[in-house]
């Protein structure tokens, strides 16, 4: 079982991306993970609760769930006896199917864009594994593996690609032989991709021109099924068609692994709830007030006609003041946002997630952040202008045992957060600044850029887990990122 946790990147230069890995324990119902980020603005910046509120943090934030799929060796991936196979599985579909209502299109559509991506992931892990051999020099181990890796991706196309026979048959719809084509396709550009790697990364000169025969094969190969994927005269517009296409088969493949969320409207509910119950207290005050005009006065007289009207005043004024009140109380004890977790392939509700976030004071934070944060800090920080802190919580709920009946070959969720900083910049300076100082032996001007500093604490917590914590320096200036440090707790 992987571990849980959180990676923290820029995305461009005005994007924040955290990417959270959930593990998926098959022993388990249930799987129940915390996240906690603390983003320590400074007091320059303006991020406080009446100009940065909960809305305008979740306008800025975009989420994207998906499955983190195992890693499966070409060997397997080809062995007609592996349970966990699209290729075998892919087999066994049709084998059973004698008519083209027994064939489920579904399955084999999910089967055929997992094989893409299973490919393309052991393409890149094989990758990162040789260029990590390669970096201490070509030797003989590098070479083996390399003269392996050549063997397994040739016998492994040529498994695959025997498949267009049995596609041809009457029982298989054109949409399942347009999917094929379209996994074939993706799967020549992994592989190229890969040989292109391979062939920048040596110098022995049999291993090079095995490589040059195979790479020069894919692209023919593409020409003659009459993939588009092909370059001919390499003229701007035709590379600019390859990319696109390219990106259109990659989002293809990938889109089997995303998931889709669904707001539950609790948070909608509970308001209306809330304002039924201040409408309701002022109403009880309205009628409370009209007994007790009724006992003193006599009806219709003007001390009692006065008492009713300032009664039916105060009721309105007292029901928005009471929903007001109520609506600031009760986010501590409920979400902000609550979504549902959907698995696209059987459309069914296989989790859920809560988020909520708030504007404090450094004052409101928990012991053990305020530790890490004040560690090696400037000494003098009491009496500069408080930092604020946007604190964000992000509780996940995944039923483990429902989702993986269906996908076995799943070990983790994976979550990817996008925070945009663009309302962050409003309040900076330009980033051009002179810095005058004596250097070099002179009086000097020398040009650097106006940054500032944002710190980061993330908390991660599982069920009978002990916490995590992790620091971070976020570096900014007008224009955007200019880098993230990993700062020691």
């Amino acid at each position: 079982m992987t571990e849980y946790k959180s990676s923290i990147r820029a995305h461009g230069k005005t994007q924040l991306e955290l990417k959270n890995r959930y593990p998926l324990d098959p022993k388990e119902n249930r799987a129940f993970y915390t996240l906690e980020t603390y983003m320590f603005t400074p007091a320059q910046l303006g991020i406080t609760a009446k100009r940065y509120g909960v809305d305008h943090f979740f306008s800025d934030v975009k989420s994207h769930t998906r499955f983190s799929i195992s890693y499966i060796p070409l060997s397997r991936l080809m062995d007609p006896d592996c349970a966990i196979s699209p290729i075998a599985r892919i087999g066994k579909f049709l084998d059973k199917a004698n008519l083209s209502s027994d064939i489920d299109e579904n399955r084999i559509l999910y089967e055929l864009r997992t094989l893409a991506n299973l490919f393309s992931a052991e393409m890149k892990a094989t990758h990162r594994l040789l260029s990590g051999i390669a970096k201490e020099g070509t030797n003989p181990t590098i070479i083996t593996k390399i003269e392996l890796f050549l063997k397994e991706t040739e016998t492994f196309l040529h498994v695959f690609r025997a498949l267009h026979a049995r596609f041809m048959e009457p029982s298989i719809t054109e949409r399942l032989r347009t999917a094929l084509r379209w996994t074939d396709e993706s799967i020549s550009l992994s592989a190229e991709k890969m040989l292109f790697y391979l062939h920048g990364m040596l110098r022995q000169e049999a291993l090079v021109e095995k490589i040059t025969v195979l790479m020069e094969h894919e692209q023919y190969y593409r020409k003659e099924m009459g993939y588009p994927s092909v370059i001919t005269n390499g003229t701007e517009v035709e590379v600019e068609g390859m990319l696109y296409r390219e990106s259109i088969l990659k989002k293809w493949s990938q889109t089997v692994l995303y998931m889709s969320s669904e707001e539950t409207g609790t948070n909608r509910k509970i308001g209306h709830m809330l304002a039924a119950v201040a409408a309701a207290t002022a109403m009880v005050f309205s009628v409370v007030a009209t007994f007790f005009a009724n006992n003193l006065f006599p009806s219709y007289s003007v001390p009692w006609a006065f008492i009713v009207v300032v009664s039916y005043m105060l009721k309105d004024r007292i029901k928005e003041i009471l929903r007001g009140i109520l609506v600031k109380i009760m986010p501590r004890f409920i979400a902000d946002r609550t979504e549902r977790l959907v698995d696209r392939a059987v459309d069914r509700h296989v989790g859920k997630t809560r988020s909520m976030v708030r504007i404090i004071s450094p004052e409101e934070l928990p012991q053990n952040v305020r530790t890490v944060r004040q560690a090696g800090s400037n000494p003098f920080r009491s009496i500069l202008p408080p930092e604020n802190v946007i604190h964000f919580r992000k509780e996940v709920v995944i039923d483990s045992r429902k989702l993986l009946r269906e996908h076995s070959r799943v070990e983790a969720i994976t979550e990817i957060i996008r925070l945009k900083l663009d309302r962050f910049q409003e309040e900076m300076d330009a980033s051009k600044k002179l810095l005058r100082t004596w250097y070099g032996g002179e009086a000097q001007a020398i040009k650097g850029k106006r940054v500032y500093h944002i710190n980061l604490i993330l908390v991660l917590s599982s069920k009978g887990e002990e916490e995590q914590l992790f620091r971070y320096r976020l570096i900014l200036t007008h224009q955007g990122i200019q880098r993230i440090e990993e700062v020691p707790t």
